[in-house]
């Protein structure tokens, strides 16, 4: 892969999203929702020392591109999710 190109990806594919927000029962309410009936994986991954932010890791399969960014933006505008990698 050259520089400012898009890895080649297979679809379908699983694919994971780390989620770093500021409620855990928040974000779990939101993945439900945006995996309605597919079948997903949600672990929790790390909180801060403080408390104020976790962070969970959604393995899920997508079906195309369009459906990987889909899902993306769904959670990144999410009131309570602070970033979506």
């Amino acid at each position: 892969m050259f520089e400012g190109q898009s890895p080649e990806i297979d679809y379908p594919c699983r694919w994971s999203y780390r989620i770093i927000g500021t409620c855990a029962d928040s974000i779990r309410s939101l993945v439900v929702t945006v995996a309605g009936d597919d079948a997903h994986d949600l672990e929790p991954s790390r909180a801060s020392s403080s408390g104020k932010y976790v962070s969970f890791k959604l393995t899920l399969l997508v079906r195309d591109e369009a459906h990987r960014h889909e899902i993306f933006h769904a959670l990144a505008v999410h009131e309570t999710v602070r970033h979506v990698l």
